[in-house]
């Protein structure tokens, strides 16, 4: 290829690029497609003042916050509040996560009522269109104000009891890191019989700024939802969503709100009766009046519910719904435990199409971090990186083999070149010519090097969520999971990438072919590394630097003075056979 076809080439990626990217949206109007959900309406308690976004026009902006109850956990502190029972805060202690000196809060929701994550409905009608309460609702409302109790700062007690129901609704710490244990208690004082339909909810909202990702680099804060049913995870991002809510029924094991590091999820505790909830999933569009969806301070409000199927109650009669809920970073050894191990959280990481070798290089790594490295996650990624290299080296045997010998025919190679500098098909030609008689197939270093493709992909998603980097320093990186503040990194990966094209530059190619792939790759890579998190960024360097090793290996075994010797006679096999009709081709 020669320079104007490889410029234009390129040109036109780059123009389908932005064509796809913002014309054809504009075109189709397919980015102005407004999400089908129907609009939520409550029945508030008498004495229960709405939230600004749920209230008309001129009310209170911001209603009275009820009483707060405070929960101290393993590695966590919650607080709750009794206007409706739910989450306010939660902040991760733990000095590696923590942002302030309170911590980490990981609810990132806007402080309203109806967004409050472990909140509970009990109406049986939809919360859409007429929201009048049946008169065998158990329940009359969808919000109030409960009664609040702290027991003893492990979990809080709320209660609500009216004419037709008594509810009790424990929270309490679990022995287990980042985790709650729910308990609700519902039983009919009415004299009749009453129906009633629970939920349990949890919810994130992350602006539109935060989720954009930059060159490979996938922004940690995207966020997905996931309804997991024994063997089977859904997995769903915020454009999913067109149509609504995403349900599964008989959801067994988790529903989740998950970004790359952190996760919060809901699981229910099996019943004695074997009912389970349904998942139900949306990330809902919210932005301002007149302002586009798809604007940096616009975003989404992430929904995740359990839902339980209707139930009827007898007078004096009551029933309990148990659940467990998880707020916290997505350490492998942590969620492998939650709940006992039931719900098999270890989900929530998306390693993505090479999931199984992604979890050997999991178990490699924390390995060398617990046995070897002395707990340096650094070095750790250096010294599995070299383990890598040497249970692979048997795959790189036929591309050493390739290179010495294409590097042996360097010289009619050349002579090749010279000869049909200006008719590429006949050089083309006369190349493979040159290869079939000294029976060298150029392609034969690269089965050995697509085996190893799933390793290469497996360690870049591995590298890419592991929490186990967050906020870790190494060297001068102050952070092993966000990129090299002071871009030495991508210095050096440019800087060994053109080292390793100088030692061993590509045969065949002409000379522009040859620049364009020592410096245009190695800067696309450079750029790249920008964004991408330091982690990976370690084991990239050391991934090139131990090819160079194994390249200058090479050269000693193989020199380019032995390999150039005799090279005077080099192409003097090579016969032209002038064209003497247009339809005849140069032949060797």
């Amino acid at each position: 290829m020669d320079r104007s076809s490889l410029i234009r080439t390129l040109l036109i990626i780059g123009a389908s690029i932005l064509f796809f990217k913002f014309a054809l949206p504009k075109i189709t109007g397919k980015s102005d497609i407004p999400q089908a959900i129907a609009s939520e309406h409550y029945v508030n308690a008498p004495g229960f003042e709405p939230d600004v976004v749920d209230g008309a026009p001129g009310g209170p902006a911001t209603p009275p916050e009820g009483e707060l109850c405070t929960i101290k956990g393993n590695r966590f502190d919650a607080q709750l509040s009794s206007r409706g029972a739910g989450l306010e805060h939660l902040w991760i202690r733990d000095p590696q996560y923590a942002a302030g000196s309170t911590g980490l809060d990981i609810s990132t929701t806007p402080d309203h009522e109806r967004w409050r994550n472990l909140r509970t409905l009990f109406r049986e009608l939809p919360i859409s269109g007429d929201v009048a309460a049946a008169p065998d609702d158990q329940v009359k409302f969808d919000r109030f104000n409960w009664k609040v109790e702290s027991l003893g700062g492990t979990g809080c007690k709320f209660t609500y009891a009216d004419d037709t129901v008594s509810l009790e609704k424990t929270i309490t710490a679990t022995e287990r890191p980042f985790e709650l244990a729910v308990t609700t208690t519902i039983k009919n004082l009415a004299t009749s019989a009453k129906k009633h339909r629970f939920s349990i909810q949890e919810f994130a909202y992350r602006a539109n700024h935060e989720v954009k990702g930059h060159l490979g680099r996938v922004s940690p804060f995207q966020t997905d939802l996931q309804c997991a049913r024994e063997g089977d995870v859904v997995r769903k991002n915020k454009d999913d969503f067109k149509t609504g809510w995403y349900s599964q029924p008989l959801s067994n094991r988790y529903t989740a709100i998950a970004n790359t590091f952190f996760a919060q999820a809901l699981m229910p505790v099996p019943a004695k009766d074997g009912v389970a909830p349904e998942c139900q999933i949306l990330a809902e569009q919210w932005f301002a009046p007149g302002q586009d969806k798809d604007d940096d301070n616009a975003g989404a409000i992430y929904h995740s519910t359990l839902e339980y199927p209707s139930r009827e109650l007898q007078p004096n009669e009551s029933t309990t719904y148990q659940d467990v809920a998880f707020f916290g970073p997505k350490e492998r050894e942590i969620l492998s435990k939650v709940d006992g191990g039931a719900p098999h959280l270890n989900d929530l990481i998306n390693l993505g199409f090479f999931s199984p070798v992604a979890r050997v290089l999991v178990g490699i790594l924390a390995f060398f971090h617990d046995h070897v490295t002395v707990g340096n996650w650094g070095l750790a990624i250096v010294a599995m990186t070299i383990c890598l290299k040497l249970v692979l080296f048997p795959l790189s045997i036929p591309q050493i083999r390739t290179m010495i010998a294409m590097r042996r025919l360097k010289p009619e190679i050349d002579a090749v070149n010279k000869k049909f500098a200006h008719d590429a098909q006949a050089k083309q030609m006369a190349t493979m010519e040159v290869y079939r008689k000294n029976k060298v197939n150029p392609l034969g270093g690269c089965l050995p090097q697509l085996v190893q493709m799933p390793v290469w992909f497996a360690m870049y998603t591995t590298l890419q969520t592991a929490v186990e980097m967050y906020h870790v320093k190494f060297l001068w990186f102050q952070d092993l999971s966000a990129p090299d503040q002071f871009y030495i990194l991508p210095l050096l990966l440019v800087g060994t990438q053109i080292l390793n094209q100088r030692i061993v530059p590509q045969q065949g190619m002409d000379p522009v072919q040859q620049k364009m792939m020592m410096f245009l790759m190695p800067a696309v890579f450079g750029v790249m590394m920008i964004f991408l998190p330091a982690a990976l960024g370690v084991y990239m360097l050391t991934n090139q630097a131990l090819g160079i090793i194994q390249q200058l290996a090479v050269q000693k075994v193989a020199p380019a003075a032995a390999i150039n010797a005799g090279s005077s006679s080099a192409g003097s096999d090579i016969v032209v056979k002038p064209v003497t009709d247009k339809s005849e081709k140069a032949r060797v």
